[in-house]
């Protein structure tokens, strides 16, 4: 079993989540270079993201893992000005503005229960709207809208009333009202820094987390390759490896190296 760590979520909810290692990692890299949220975000629900997580935990639990297991600190350059964002800060104000807008409400005994939408990338609407919809009970029958395939789900909302997708219309309107914005760095006139938030209602949190994510590639493979060659030649570790880990054994191993350069150069010295 890997390492995994127990995180509780701003919803009350608790998840075990895997050590993200340098394998996911690259991929991670990859998908953040070109902009494709959509893969992004498909590979995040592959490995860490459970189907019945509204955007809110999402957007917490993906900045949790980059703080634990890449670095704790977040470098925004703004205008040749460089910010530096505790990822902790940010955790913790995403807890305090978390707020529970789970709504009910029923419509020709139709009893349907709306809340956070359960994704955090959508290309259509319909999308947010679909992922708003937490149950439907119809008699004594309740059916979990994120345990349903996505034909189930078509054909369920065939069958509602049209005064359901007006009343989900308006939630959403709601929440975008309540939750549109999560400050990362607040205004600062006299250091000419300007504020900045995420859209949770939106794309901006996936677009977000692959922001946060990215790295210059170019970089990584060249630390990749003085690992495999000097640091554990002829071994897969690397790979399994975090990024945090992987970076403090290179600083280790450079430490080592620059001693003893040092000490070849004193010798030297003293030879001569």
């Amino acid at each position: 079993m890997r390492f995994n760590v127990k995180i509780k979520l701003p919803s009350g909810k608790e998840r075990r989540v895997q050590e993200l290692s340098n394998k996911d990692y690259l991929t991670i890299i990859k998908f953040a270079e070109n902009k494709d949220y959509e893969g992004l975000n498909l590979f995040f629900e592959d490995i860490i993201l459970d189907p019945d997580l509204n955007i809110f935990d999402r957007l917490y639990i993906l900045i949790y893992i980059r703080m634990l297991f890449v670095d704790d600190m977040l470098v925004i350059s703004n205008d040749e000005r460089q910010i530096d964002v505790s990822l902790v800060t940010l955790l913790n104000t995403l807890e305090s503005n978390y707020k529970d807008l789970e709504t009910v409400f029923e419509e020709n005994g139709i009893k349907v229960v709306l809340d956070l939408p359960s994704l955090s990338f959508f290309s259509k609407v319909d999308d947010l709207l679909i992922g708003s919809i937490k149950s439907v009970t119809i008699g004594n029958k309740t059916l979990n809208f994120y345990e349903l395939s996505k034909e189930e789900q078509s054909d369920i909302l065939d069958n509602l009333p049209s005064s359901i997708f007006h009343n989900t219309k308006q939630f959403i309107k709601t929440i975008s009202t309540d939750l549109l914005n999560v400050t990362i760095v607040d205004e600062n006139k006299s250091l000419g820094v300007e504020r900045l938030d995420i859209d949770v209602i939106g794309n901006g949190v996936i677009q977000f987390i692959s922001n946060i994510f990215s790295t210059d590639l170019d970089q990584f493979y060249n630390m990749m390759y003085i690992f495999l060659n000097t640091v554990t030649p002829g071994s897969d570790r690397f790979f399994k490896m975090s990024p945090v880990e992987s970076r403090i054994l290179m600083n280790h191993h450079n430490k080592k190296i620059k001693e003893e350069n040092d000490r070849l150069a004193k010798q030297q010295r003293e030879n001569n």
